[in-house]
This record gives structure tokens, C-alpha cells and sequence, in this order.
């Protein structure tokens, strides 16, 4: 009976450590969040919301709130390449080859020992330039 309880707690803890799949929902919330954070005028927010991310003073650290509120980055770790190919996956498995294909082309471990925010929109700027149109069918409602 013991042993029955602690495999039931260990499979729960590890659904719990799992990646939770966000929604169109949950990236509007989290561009509302990093917008009001960092003050972000209209026309360039706009261009957030369409998953382009002009240069601008406040950029950086947008990227960074983003990202960090959709699962995908921590300052202790970077770029979750798991969860990364878990969401942009979730609905096509089709997606896999071009997913992967730019987290090996840029992700970094901060070996340029940048601040956060700078290493973070690097890494996501690089990505999302293969990638926007697969972000934009996953976190843009229809």
C-alpha cells in the first residue's frame, strides 16, 4: 500500500514539473501583462502582436516577459528547448524538423554573458525569424 502511494505521488509530482500547453488566451494575456510592465507605446505593441519585434529601447525586455510568461524562459536555465518543440508541436507534429532546425541554429546558453533581457530576445529574434508563421497559427485566435 505504501509503495502504491508514493508511485502515485511521484507520477503526480512529475505531471505537476510537466509544461502546460498555452493558448491563444494565455498570449494575449501575457502581451497585455509585458505591455503595461514596460509601457509600451501603440504602434509598437501592435507589432508585438503580430509576432514582429521591431528595434526599440523597451524590446528586449518585452521579449523577455513574453517568453518567460508563456513557459518557454527562465533567467536560471534560458530557453526551455522541451517545452519550446512541446507547444509549437502540440497540434502538427509537421512542425518538428523546422521547430528544431532553429533551436539549433540559435539557441545559446548566454556565452556572450549578455543581461537576460538582451539574451533572451537574441535567442527569440533568431527563432522566430524560421519560425513566425507556426507562432502566429499557435498564439493568435482565429
Amino acid at each position: 500500500m505504501k509503495l502504491q502511494l508514493i508511485l502515485l505521488l511521484a507520477c503526480l509530482a512529475l505531471a505537476a514539473a510537466k509544461f502546460q500547453l498555452r493558448t491563444a488566451e494565455d498570449a494575449i494575456i501575457a502581451h497585455e501583462e509585458c505591455r503595461d510592465e514596460f509601457r509600451i507605446p501603440e504602434d509598437i505593441y501592435q507589432k508585438y502582436l503580430n509576432y514582429e519585434f521591431p528595434a526599440h529601447k523597451r524590446t528586449n525586455c518585452y521579449v523577455k516577459c513574453f517568453v518567460e510568461k508563456m513557459g518557454l524562459f527562465t533567467e536560471e536555465k534560458g530557453f526551455d528547448e522541451k517545452a519550446i518543440i512541446a507547444q509549437f508541436t502540440a497540434k502538427s507534429s509537421k512542425n518538428l524538423a523546422k521547430i528544431s532546425h532553429g533551436l539549433e541554429k540559435c539557441i545559446d546558453h548566454n556565452e556572450h554573458d549578455s543581461d537576460t533581457c538582451t539574451w533572451a530576445n537574441r535567442v527569440f529574434s533568431c527563432w522566430i525569424s524560421v519560425n513566425r508563421p507556426i507562432v502566429r497559427r499557435t498564439y493568435i485566435a482565429k
